[in-house]
């Protein structure tokens, strides 16, 4: 499941695990470069009005994701 469908199905925040990234390469790329990897432990915070990006944390960081990179986010809950 995608982090993006996850958040609109689910409303609660929940600690996730990401088990892949797939979509276009630059974006994957970017999300790499973010810190985001396969097997990293996440939490989402919630989502901006209208919406608006994805907060998630990991470790002590704190990333606003656009809906294009949580599409490509595949993410597992815990």
């Amino acid at each position: 499941m995608t982090l993006l469908n996850y958040v609109q199905k689910h409303s609660q925040a929940e600690s996730l695990e990401i088990v892949n990234f797939e979509g276009a390469p630059a974006i994957c790329e970017r999300l790499h470069e973010m810190g985001l990897h396969k097997g990293l432990k996440i939490k989402l915070l919630g989502r901006a009005p209208l919406k608006g990006p994805l907060l998630i944390q990991f470790g002590t960081s704190f990333i606003a994701l656009r809906a294009e990179e949580a599409q490509c986010t595949l993410i597992q809950a815990l």
